[in-house]
C-alpha cells in the first residue's frame, strides 16, 4: 500500500465514522421537532381544562398558573379569588359509573394535590403563603359543570396539619 492509498483509506474511514455517528440508532427516539401527539382521552381532558378555565374566569377568578407539575403530581389550574389561592382539579367523565367525576378524587389524589400545592408555594410563590383552598370542577356527560368549592381541607388528610 502506497502513502497515497493509505491517506485515501484514512479519509474514507473517517468519513464513514462521521456518517455512522449521524445515523439514527434503532430503538432511540429522535429529538421531537413537533409536540407529541395527544390521545383522545388527553384531548378530552385538555378540552375540559379549557372549559373549566373559562367557567372560573367568568366567576371572577384570576389565573395564576396552569398544569403545575412536580414529582408528587400535577395541579390543573391555580387561580386566585381575592386574597385566596385556589388549587383546582378538573375531572371529566363521559359516564356516571363508579360515582362520577367528583368521586374520582380519592384520598391518594388529594394527597398528591396537597404535596404539589406545597411544592408550588415553596418554589413559585413569592411572599408570605396566602390562604389556600382546594376545589374540584367536575364535568359529567351532558350536564353542566359542577364546581365543588372547598372540596377537601389539609386538616382532613393524614400527614398534613
Amino acid at each position: 500500500m502506497t502513502a497515497a492509498d493509505s491517506e485515501a483509506y484514512a479519509l474514507a474511514h473517517a468519513a464513514q465514522r462521521r456518517a455512522v455517528r449521524r445515523r439514527p440508532r434503532p430503538g432511540r427516539r429522535q429529538a421531537a421537532t413537533s409536540p407529541p401527539r395527544r390521545s383522545p382521552t388527553q384531548q378530552a381532558g385538555d378540552q375540559a381544562e379549557r372549559e373549566a378555565l373559562a367557567h372560573l374566569r367568568a366567576a371572577g377568578l384570576v389565573l395564576v398558573a396552569r398544569n403545575v407539575a412536580c414529582r408528587a403530581g400535577e395541579i390543573d389550574l391555580v387561580m386566585r379569588e381575592g386574597a385566596v389561592l385556589v388549587f383546582v382539579e378538573v375531572r371529566a367523565r363521559t359516564r356516571g359509573r363508579y360515582g362520577g367525576a367528583a368521586a374520582s378524587v380519592g384520598l391518594a389524589k388529594r394527597l398528591r394535590l396537597a404535596r404539589t400545592a406545597a411544592y408550588f408555594l415553596r418554589t413559585c410563590w413569592k411572599g408570605p403563603p396566602p390562604a389556600c383552598r382546594f376545589d374540584v370542577l367536575a364535568f359529567e356527560a351532558d350536564a353542566p359543570p359542577r364546581w365543588i368549592r372547598h372540596a377537601f381541607s389539609l386538616e382532613a388528610l393524614p400527614g398534613f396539619r
